[in-house]
């Protein structure tokens, strides 16, 4: 099937503003560059995470996307029922319209597959009403553990925490009713298969994608060394990396002007750790910038940081590494060790994971790291763009057409 026609729920697509928005937008203009005839119904009234750039690489999107307010601005619901409820009926108003307009969609056009984005959860539940009534295939898309609660502490309490019952069935109806489930990486997919061991037969891993078209050219502003995180630190302990940035600054003694930025949220929660930690002289903390400003400034770095929570397994694939290799630059990942971004950057290079309970390790990584920028062999030693063709349209696209042809096949060998 070299062009197939494709009906997507995800709530957050359009605009690009955050993590999860930004992975369905390059999934969605790798398919329309591909020639896939595309429709995603995307929800207007779900927020922003950061500015909005009107840069012509998403324009395509435009005429994708239809992006339906679960309640409109205007609506005089909002003032009569208050915020927490009006959130609450945003969801379920949005589900329905999405519905309506996915039976419209399927009218006008005859889509060969569904595919659903999660998060946030509720972006499966129009696929698997539709699912009902359509007799086309369906494949979930998961990019985190879901429901939340039973995500790895610390940001949930595991496999076995409780959920309402109406989760637990809205869950096991998508396990069972979705055709196939995509995951970014194995170690997810194998956290899923202990929440819903009925779904193995029917899983694949197709990691998130890389486009050309957001690829910057390697820069280097000054001659100074720079490292560069981007994005939220929520659930993060900062401590082991800023206890092993200062203790590389105090032993190696960089002869080089040294500095680390950080772009994102909380601000005053990073700015308070900074100057907990004592290193407000050499920590620059910037608000949140549009996604093409924060990729301007990361290829402009020297080295990229990545700095994941404690988990006991690192199963999660940060979309922001994907927006590294984009840049080709050197990543440090601060990681749990087993865990997914170590076992990519030990496999194929692109740069060093260190266990992130461990600021001794912190410590070696940023001394070889400033020693190879020094020798002027830091981007052929441990430059990231050696991973970009793991994670292109050329590789991402075909991943897809093959669980596309599987289905269709076993949809013609039914009937």
């Amino acid at each position: 099937m070299n062009c197939p026609k494709v009906l997507i729920f995800a709530p957050l697509c359009y605009p690009p503003a955050g993590s999860e928005a930004i992975v369905t937008s390059k999934l969605v203009l790798a398919m329309i560059e591909a020639g896939w005839q595309v429709k995603v119904i995307s929800q207007a009234d779900f927020g922003q995470f950061y500015p909005v750039d009107d840069n012509e690489n998403w324009r395509p999107l435009l005429s994708v996307v239809e992006n339906i307010a679960g309640i409109d601005k205007k609506s005089i619901l909002r003032r009569l029922v208050g915020v927490k409820l009006t959130n609450k009926l945003r969801t379920l108003f949005w589900v329905i319209k999405a519905v309506r307009s996915g039976f419209v969609a399927l009218r006008k056009a005859k889509y060969d597959f569904i595919l659903s984005r999660a998060a946030p959860q509720y972006g499966h539940f129009p696929a698997l009403i539709l699912k009902g009534f359509a007799k086309i295939p369906w494949i979930s898309n998961w990019s985190d553990p879901f429901p939340p609660q039973k995500a790895p502490p610390p940001y949930g309490k595991g496999i076995n925490a409780r959920i309402s019952i109406f989760i637990h069935l809205y869950n096991y109806m998508v396990s069972r009713f979705a055709d196939w489930h995509i995951y970014p990486s194995e170690r997810l997919m194998k956290y899923y298969w202990k929440m819903a061991p009925e779904i193995k037969e029917k899983s694949s891993v197709i990691p998130h994608i890389a486009l050309r078209n957001f690829c910057i050219k390697e820069t280097s502003a000054e001659n100074a060394f720079t490292v560069c995180h981007t994005g939220s630190v929520g659930n993060r302990d900062l401590s082991v990396f800023f206890d092993g940035l200062k203790r590389f600054i105090n032993e190696a003694k960089p002869s080089h002007k040294f500095r680390v930025i950080f772009i994102g949220d909380p601000i005053d929660e990073i700015q308070c750790k900074v100057a907990h930690a004592g290193i407000t002289d050499l920590v620059r903390v910037d608000a949140p910038r549009s996604y093409e400003e924060t990729q301007t400034i990361a290829a402009s770095s020297s080295v990229l940081l990545v700095i994941e929570a404690h988990c006991e397994e690192g199963i999660f694939f940060p979309s922001k590494f994907i927006d590294f290799v984009q840049t080709g630059k050197p990543i440090l990942a601060v990681s749990p060790i087993p865990g997914t971004l170590h076992d990519i950057l030990s496999n194929y290079g692109g740069g060093i994971a260190v266990d992130n309970r461990s600021s001794d390790k912190v410590f070696s990584a940023l001394k070889e790291l400033y020693s190879a920028w020094e020798k002027g062999t830091l981007l052929k030693r441990y430059g990231s763009a050696k991973l970009f063709d793991h994670f292109s349209a050329e590789y991402v696209l075909p991943e897809y057409s093959h669980i596309f042809d599987k289905l269709h096949k076993k949809g013609k060998n039914r009937s």
